[in-house]
């Protein structure tokens, strides 16, 4: 098996490292970072999707 194909399954899932990226830019601009207008948009959409669908309690915890 070639690399890419390796570390893609090892890699977390696309929807983690883009919640990621965004809690990161959040935290930046929280912090006084100047985020260009459509990073700023992007991550205000974000969390009112987060706001909007809260997580829920973990239903089935690890043992």
């Amino acid at each position: 098996m070639e690399y890419d194909k390796r570390r893609e399954r090892e890699y977390p899932k696309i929807g983690d490292q883009v919640d990621a990226i965004m809690k990161l830019a959040n935290h930046l601009r929280q912090q006084g970072a100047e985020l260009p207008t459509e990073v700023c948009e992007w991550v205000d959409k974000c969390l009112e999707v987060k706001r909007r669908y809260p997580k829920q309690p973990d239903s089935n915890p690890p043992a």
